[in-house]
Parts: C-alpha cells; structure tokens; sequence
C-alpha cells in the first residue's frame, strides 16, 4: 500500500508505504492523528488531497482527479455503533449476508462469550459487549486480499478476552492488509508485523516490529518477539536478569544459557544484547534484551562474546 495525503481539517500529512498484507499498528500519544489515518483510508475525510494506491490499484488521487472507489473494507470505529432497532442477531446477520466471508458466527458468538447477547439491543448492552459484537461482525466483513481498519477496537476488553480477540485477528494476516490502533504497545509486540509511530499528525517513525522494539525509540519499551519449545513469546528488557552461573536454587525457573553480542550504555542504564543459544529455541539467531545498570555492568565484568545465564520470571512468558 502507498500512501501520500495530507489535510488542513484536521491537519496532518501522511506518507508512506507498506506491505499489502499483514497487521500494521498505529501507535502514538492521544491526539496525535491515529484516528484521522483510519478515517482518511476509509474515506470519511473529503478534504484530503494526494493519493492512496492499494494493490495496484487506485483508491483516489485527488491529483489526477481519480475520485475514490468503493473497495472491500471492514471498518470498526473507535466508539464502536450497531443498528439500534436491530437486535445483536440481526447485526450481525446483515454484516454476513454482505460477505463472502462463511467464517461460523457461532463460533466467534462462543470464543467472545456473545452467545447471551443475541436477543438483545444495542442499547441494552455494556460498553465491553457492544465492543465485541462490532469486533465480530468486522472479522464478519473480512474477505480476501481486503482492508481492515480496526480503532481501538479492544479498550474495553478485559485482559482474557482481550486476548483472544488478539489471537482471532491473527488469522486473517496473511490474506489481509490489518491496520490496529492501540494506546497498549503490548498488543502490537505480540501480533504486529509493522509500526507506524504517529506524532503530531505526521508518520514519524516507521520500522518491522522487531526492529521497533529493539529501537527504545520515543520511549518504547525495549523488547523481542522470539519461539520457544514452539511457542512464541514476547521478552520485555525490564524483565530479564543477568547471572554469570546457572543456579539450580533460584526460585526462578527459566535460565537460558545466551551470549552478550552487544552492550549500548545510555547514561546509567546499560542494553544487553543477548542471542539465544540455538539448542533451546526453535530457529538459530534469535535474541532476547536485558536492561541492567551500570554499576552492574561493572560489577560482573561483562563483555562481548561471553556467555552468560538470562533469567526470565515466569509472567515474562506470553502467547
């Protein structure tokens, strides 16, 4: 996708490009213009000039006078809005019968916990429930090779829930371009594949996921997205803890044997860079972060190329 618009009302100017598939996540302060990208794609702003190309096709280009065209698109708003004189039921049915998406509602109603809801009215409904009965009839509206623009769409979700609703999404990354605004980073450590960083109105950092929780870059929490024993986890820096032996009587049960390839000191505050020892990961040249202090970088001694034990607490381990 290539996008290169800008507006006066309100005020922004995007410019960028990104893949066609895959979940992008939309990060930044309260303000900062998230939203306004969202509505911008979907074509609820009529003041934006510049162009939106989107599998090699043209979305509009206010330059060449190509006016915007209806696509495929599932849209979820920030404050998420049903039919009122509908019941969730019918909502529902009304998004499945517009789509060639033969996803089973009965199947999301169970693993959102809706089944309850279906005889029921928008305004009968808690702010939590009308938020995933809009998630649902939004993976309702998923086709092929579509856009999804998701706002904020799990701020009233608990965190199990919130949880699933996350692992759903995922299976649509591969056949879809995702766009997830979130105020939570943790979201997109765990399923984006790229961030967009929004400031001001304007695209100021944009990197793989990966390389944007390695970069500490406006603050962003230093961390990796690695497998282990099949199983992907995210490892936060804050988390991890650097012992020169194992220790068999640490009430801490993961010690990983990694070695120190690279060492960032930032005034007090010292950035290991720890590879994984290919034999307990599932791929080799997978690295984790550990943030440690000076005074402990000292302390222990550590360099380069030595090998060291990363301890992990055990709520350091997330699906």
């Amino acid at each position: 996708m290539k996008v290169n618009i800008q507006s006066k009302h309100p005020q922004f100017v995007y410019k960028y490009n990104c893949k066609n598939t895959g979940i992008v996540g939309v990060y930044g302060i309260s303000g900062s213009g998230k939203s306004s990208l969202l509505q911008a794609i979907a074509g609820y702003n009529d003041k934006i000039e510049g162009c939106i190309k989107f599998r090699k096709k043209i979305l509009f280009d206010t330059n060449n006078k190509h006016f915007p065209k209806v696509i495929k698109c599932s849209y979820m708003n920030q404050h998420p809005t049903l039919f009122p004189h509908w019941s969730v039921a019918e909502n529902l049915q009304f998004a499945q019968n517009y789509s060639n998406n033969k996803q089973k509602i009965d199947e999301l109603l169970y693993k959102l916990d809706c089944q309850q809801l279906l005889n029921k009215r928008p305004k009968q409904l808690s702010g939590g429930e009308k938020q995933r009965v809009a998630f649902i009839r939004a993976l309702l509206q998923i086709e092929q090779g579509c856009l999804v623009l998701l706002d904020e769409p799990y701020s009233a979700l608990d965190g199990k829930l919130r949880k699933t609703a996350l692992q759903l999404l995922k299976n649509y990354k591969d056949n879809c371009l995702i766009y997830l605004v979130t105020h939570d980073i943790s979201e997109l450590y765990h399923i984006a594949d790229e961030l967009l960083y929004i400031d001001s109105g304007q695209i100021a950092y944009q990197d793989s996921i990966q390389k944007a929780m390695a970069s500490s870059y406006k603050n962003l929490p230093i961390a990796s997205r690695i497998n282990i024993e099949n199983k992907k986890h995210v490892i936060y820096a804050d988390d991890v803890s650097i012992s020169l032996n194992k220790n068999p009587q640490s009430s801490i049960i993961h010690q990983i044997a990694v070695t120190i390839t690279e060492i960032k000191v930032i005034e007090e505050i010292v950035i290991l860079k720890l590879k994984l020892d290919s034999g307990i990961v599932d791929k080799s040249q997978q690295y984790i972060y550990a943030k440690i202090t000076n005074n402990s970088l000292g302390k222990l001694k550590l360099k380069i190329q030595q090998n060291v034990f990363a301890y992990f607490k055990a709520s350091s381990y997330q699906d």
